[in-house]
């Protein structure tokens, strides 16, 4: 007949098998956050490298300015010898040395700083909707 074997009853997942589950979001959820920690903390260090660049420059442009001939002097007519001309060669070249480091600070500043502060923010949001997800 028709009530002969019975099938076993299937019970729903006890709380022993979730406890597992948490232990592994609560890893990685560390995990996570350690990344983020880390990204934060290289976000500092460029930003407090790209403060050294532009000192740095801003030093370098003020050391050229200091030595440069003062304009329609006595001193500015001197710099016709050669030995003058090589030294305001070397004026000159550090001004340009100068703005290398500025480019270089604007540059860190745009492509490292701004983008990795973007992504960050995403990180942690995306780490929001998870955790809200899960519990």
């Amino acid at each position: 007949g028709w009530g002969g074997t019975r099938r076993p009853q299937r019970s729903l997942p006890t709380l022993s098998f979730c406890l597992p589950l948490q232990d592994q979001f609560d890893t990685l959820e560390k995990h996570t956050q350690w990344g983020i920690d880390i990204l934060e903390k290289y976000i500092k260090f460029v930003k407090d490298r790209t403060e050294i660049e532009i000192n740095y420059a801003k030093q370098l442009r003020n050391l050229a300015k200091k030595y440069q001939p003062k304009k329609n002097s006595k001193e500015e007519d001197e710099y016709t010898y050669s030995s003058c001309q090589a030294f305001l060669a070397t004026l000159n070249e550090m001004n340009d040395y100068a703005g290398q480091h500025e480019v270089i600070s604007e540059n860190m500043t745009s492509q490292i700083t701004t983008e990795l502060a973007r992504y960050v923010q995403e990180l942690k949001q995306e780490r929001k909707s998870v955790r809200t997800f899960l519990r």
